[in-house]
């Protein structure tokens, strides 16, 4: 059996595809693949600009819209790495300035973290994972 490799892409239902995803473009810099537009469903591929995959926005036009809430069985939040921590006070000056709400940058034991939502209220985050220190079973110089 193959062992898996990574996520390849999360995607998210929200309210209006066009408006989504020109904040996701606009925004956090993602750039479209592809898109599809179906009477029942309309999607879009969003991948970083580096070039890997990242977000599927997924659009229901004809099923009534439920907001987001965290607390509901299924996704709580989706978070995006960032990788330095002066990176990830940068977006936080960056989500002000564009008025966005967010938390702030939290500091904790494993790196930092940025909350904040999109349009339509999804969890998102972004987050700086500190360098951990070498274990004992690991030599420094095969880290």
């Amino acid at each position: 059996m193959n062992d898996l490799l990574g996520f390849h892409h999360v995607a998210v239902t929200i309210r209006d595809l066009d408006e989504s995803v020109a904040w996701y473009k606009e925004l956090l810099g993602f750039e479209e693949l592809f898109s599809e537009d179906a009477p029942d469903r309309r999607a879009c591929v969003m991948k970083f600009p580096n070039g890997s995959f990242g977000v599927g926005l997924v659009e229901y036009p004809t099923v009534p819209f439920e907001a987001f809430d965290p607390r509901h069985s299924g996704l709580d939040h989706l978070a995006f790495t960032v990788d330095t921590l002066e990176g990830i006070r940068d977006w936080a000056t960056k989500l002000s300035g564009a008025g966005v709400i967010h938390s702030g940058v939290i500091e904790i034991p494993s790196g930092a973290i940025l909350n904040f939502k999109d349009p339509d209220g999804l969890a998102l985050a972004l987050f700086w994972e500190r360098a951990q220190p070498p274990t004992e079973s690991a030599p420094a110089d095969l880290l």
